[in-house]
């Protein structure tokens, strides 16, 4: 792991030193036995705790800030049951609770080699759908404690179905620019959701915002990253700090985002004013940067949490990211 970490570090300090917006790039020390530690997806940080969640699987593992640094996991809160995949891709903090969301994705299932190719060729034809997958989680959470109620939780399939243009793209696999939600951010009372994809013609990314009680209000806006999908994201004070990604497997690198949170179409009267670019947080060897969380925000600089997924050993750091005026 070491050596990995070590490649990656420099690695975001080369490309984040183009812009100079990132820097001071550091591991996070994660002490007790992690699970999902190789498919970390999701990370938030309330108060003295670090919350983590993975794609693979069904819990949540909070960590307690050690006063000597570094974080010390404290408990493991189950959201299902122990055969279901929640498929966790964001958690987000709101007052006094947590808001944990599942990808809402199909998918295609992947060739085997020592299958025949007749065998690949079904598992190519099909498409899955897991419902423990279609889950928005709220839970009451305690940052000065660490303490969690107990979770309840919102299926958005059905409205995700019927929206005109969400829903064609629901059947679509993710990772071929089917419907994928992949960031949240809770802000102004309402949960913003990102989606990794689709990713619409004149790479416009749709967001959905809404209050967890009426989700039928929800309303849709859109940010343009490049031709990216969204991989993650955090409220800042005025805006969003954002994570792209490549929408299918590509090698693209992932990308920091400062956005305004202001709907991105264009009209007569309107000012759009473009999400800025801060600069790249790609590894070498290919980890991919799934999870955003703020540690603190002072003086337009944020420092934050990235999680990267790999198939070797965790990798959790920090940066400071300087916001534009």
């Amino acid at each position: 792991m070491g050596n990995t970490l070590i490649d990656t570090l420099s690695s975001i300090e080369r490309a984040g030193g183009k812009s100079e917006a990132i820097r001071d790039v550091r591991p996070i020390e994660l002490n007790g036995e992690l699970d999902a530690g190789l498919d970390l997806s999701g990370v938030a940080v309330a108060g003295d705790f670090l919350i983590l969640g993975g794609d693979l699987g069904h819990r949540l593992q909070i960590l307690r800030r050690k006063p000597e640094g570094g974080w010390s996991l404290q408990q493991v809160l189950i959201l299902a049951e122990q055969d279901q995949d929640t498929d966790i891709e964001s958690i987000a903090v709101g007052p006094d609770c947590l808001y944990v969301v599942g990808s809402h994705c199909h998918r295609r299932r992947r060739m085997r080699p020592e299958l025949s190719v007749r065998k690949n060729r079904q598992r190519l034809y099909e498409i899955v759908s897991e419902p423990s997958r279609n889950r928005l989680y709220r839970l009451p959470f305690d940052s000065e404690t660490g303490e969690c109620g107990k979770a309840v939780h919102i299926d958005l399939s059905k409205r995700l179905r019927k929206d005109p243009l969400l829903g064609p793209f629901l059947g679509i696999p993710r990772r071929e620019n089917g419907l994928d939600i992949q960031g949240m951010g809770f802000h102004d009372n309402r949960l913003y959701l990102g989606f990794r994809g689709p990713v619409l013609r004149e790479k416009y990314v749709p967001l959905m915002v809404f209050e967890f009680d009426r989700p039928k209000k929800y309303e849709l806006c859109f940010v343009r990253l490049g031709g990216q999908g969204i991989r993650d994201m955090v409220p800042l004070r005025n805006g969003f700090l954002i994570l792209s990604g490549p929408v299918m497997g590509a090698t693209e690198p992932f990308c920091l985002w400062c956005w305004d949170g202001a709907d991105q179409l264009p009209g007569k009267g309107r000012d759009v004013r473009e999400a800025v670019m801060l600069g790249t947080v790609s590894t070498p060897g290919g980890a991919k940067a799934e999870g955003l969380g703020l540690l603190r925000e002072t003086d337009g600089v944020a420092e934050a949490v990235v999680v990267y997924e790999t198939n070797t050993a965790a990798q959790t750091v920090s940066m400071r990211v300087t916001l534009p005026d």
